[in-house]
C-alpha cells in the first residue's frame, strides 16, 4: 500500500491545541496524517487512552511471566481512522475497537485488515483504536474499567478529529464496540459502565467472550434496541451458551447458528446472535467484523 503523509494546517494545529486545553490537556505537536486508497489514519497520544493507569503501575505478572509498565502500559497511543468517502454529518458515528493478548494497535490494524473491512462495510464511521495492553498477555483496559471510560474516549477522539477538521460535528452518533480474544473486558467493561448507554448500538465478540459475561448478559437485557454478536471456536462453546441461556431465561429471543448458515438477512433481523465456527481459527474469526458492521443500522 502506498502512502504519502500531509500534516495539519497552522489554522488546525491552533484548533486541535484549544481542543485539547478544553479537555485538560497540554497541546500537542501537529498530528501526521497517513494517507491511502482506504481513508486517513493518525496515531495520537490522548488522555483517556486506557494507559498508563494505576492498575498497571507496577506492571503485570501471568503465568510467572512479568510484564513492566515499561514499555507494555506506559502507551496513550489511540489509532484514529476516517475512511474514504466519510460523508460528514450532524452526529459522528464510531467504531471502537480493542485488540487482544500480544498485541498492539499498529500490528492489529494491518493483520486483522481493519480498514479494509470498515470500507467494504460501507459503514459511515471512524474508527477509534486505542492501546491496551502493548505485546502482553494481559485483558487489563485501564481507564476504560473505570467509570465513564469508553464515553471520555469517544469524546476526546471526536474533539480531536473535529480539531483536524476531518469530522464537522463533535456530537456523539451511534457507536459500536468490538474486539478480539482478550479484548472481552474493556468490551463488557465498557458496556456495562462506558457512560454511553443512550448511543451504544452494538457490542461485536470475535471469539472474545472468555469472562465478564453477567455484564454482557445484564447490559443486552437491559438495553433493548442494543445488539449483542458473539462468534466464536470450540474452546469458548461453554461460555456462549452460558449468555444464550442467562438471556433466554430473561426472556430474550437468542439465535444460535453455524456461521456459514449466517448470510446478512438473518443478521440484519437478529439482535442477540451465537455464532459457532467450524472452519474459522482462533484469529480468522475476525474476519466476521465485516459482515457485523455491514448489516448494523447507524441512522
Amino acid at each position: 500500500m502506498r502512502c504519502r503523509f500531509s500534516t495539519l494546517c497552522i489554522a488546525c494545529v491552533f484548533a486541535f491545541a484549544g481542543q485539547m486545553a478544553v479537555l485538560g490537556a497540554e497541546p500537542r505537536h501537529a498530528i501526521l496524517w497517513e494517507e491511502s486508497e482506504l481513508g486517513e489514519t493518525a496515531f495520537v497520544p490522548m488522555e483517556s487512552a486506557p494507559y498508563p493507569h494505576p492498575s498497571r503501575e507496577k506492571g503485570f505478572t501471568h503465568e510467572g511471566k512479568t510484564f513492566p509498565r515499561e514499555p507494555h502500559y506506559s502507551d496513550s497511543t489511540v489509532g484514529l481512522f476516517v475512511p474514504r468517502g466519510f460523508k460528514r454529518s450532524p452526529a459522528t458515528n464510531v467504531l471502537v475497537y480493542l485488540h487482544g493478548w500480544g498485541n498492539n494497535v499498529r500490528k492489529a490494524l494491518v493483520e486483522q485488515k481493519l480498514r479494509e473491512q470498515i470500507v467494504a462495510s460501507k459503514q459511515n464511521l471512524v474508527l477509534v483504536f486505542p492501546e491496551g495492553p502493548r505485546d502482553a498477555s494481559d485483558s487489563g483496559c485501564g481507564k476504560l474499567e473505570d467509570k465513564n471510560g469508553l464515553k471520555k474516549l469517544v469524546e476526546e477522539s471526536l474533539a480531536t478529529l473535529r480539531a483536524a477538521d476531518k469530522i464537522d460535528s463533535t456530537t456523539i452518533g451511534r457507536v459500536l464496540i468490538a474486539g478480539h480474544s482478550g479484548a472481552y473486558r474493556g468490551l463488557a467493561c465498557s458496556a456495562d459502565h462506558g457512560g454511553l448507554n443512550a448511543e451504544l448500538a452494538g457490542v461485536c465478540l470475535l471469539d472474545a467472550s472468555y469472562g465478564n459475561l453477567e455484564m454482557l448478559v445484564n447490559w443486552t437485557h437491559g438495553h433493548p434496541r442494543g445488539q449483542l454478536f458473539s462468534i466464536f471456536t470450540d474452546h469458548l462453546s461453554a461460555q456462549n451458551v452460558f449468555m444464550f441461556t442467562h438471556l433466554q431465561k430473561l426472556g430474550e429471543s437468542c439465535e444460535l447458528r453455524i456461521d456459514t448458515e449466517a448470510n446478512d438477512e438473518f443478521l440484519r433481523g437478529s439482535r442477540i446472535v451465537f455464532l459457532h465456527t467450524e472452519t474459522l481459527s482462533h484469529n480468522e474469526a475476525v474476519r466476521w467484523l465485516e459482515h457485523w458492521l455491514r448489516t448494523r443500522e447507524l441512522k
